[in-house]
């Protein structure tokens, strides 16, 4: 796929060896990308985090990463993933990451059908999330997706419907 700008994107499986990608990547992304996904600007993943968003089965916690197929050495674009719920098991946390310079792209909206389709295979209904209040891009846009969201301790928190139709996503 390209990117509305034509960046080549391949979408595939999250892999131990991506580490120093998602390294990179978390460098190419400002302090107010990584407040919003992380909830404070942290500088940099910790070992612990590196080892939880690449070691990851593919079943219960899928993750799934863009990057660009002309330029195998640079960071990844971007990232998603969701995490089934022990109690839950057709409800999933789960989040997306894009690194600046691939927002606004429709990237985020690619990899969120990725993440619907393989939803789909591993029977998953619905992804649940938390956004900060101040990222009105993305609370825009997951009610633009039809999400349901309840504030509560300062934060959104959301419940999206694992779509079966893709055509309710935007065409990019």
């Amino acid at each position: 796929m390209e990117l509305r700008d034509g960046t080549p994107v391949l979408l595939r499986p999250v892999t131990p060896e991506d580490r120093e990608r998602l390294v990179a990547g978390m460098a190419q992304l400002s302090a107010d990308s990584r407040y919003f996904r992380f909830f404070t600007p942290l500088p940099r993943l910790a070992e612990e985090q590196l080892h939880y968003f690449t070691e990851v089965d593919q079943q219960n916690h899928v993750a799934w990463i863009a990057v660009n197929p002309l330029l195998p050495n640079e960071p990844g674009l971007g990232i998603g993933r969701f995490v089934r719920q022990d109690d839950q098991p057709s409800v999933a946390e789960f989040a997306l990451t894009v690194i600046d310079a691939a927002q606004r792209k429709g990237l985020g909206t690619a990899i969120l059908a990725v993440l619907y389709l393989l939803a789909q295979e591993h029977d998953v209904h619905f992804f649940e999330g938390i956004v900060l209040p101040e990222n009105r891009v993305v609370t825009d846009w997951l009610a633009r997706l039809g999400a349901v969201t309840r504030f509560a301790a300062g934060v959104y928190q959301v419940e999206l419907p694992v779509h079966r139709d893709l055509s309710c996503l935007p065409r990019d």
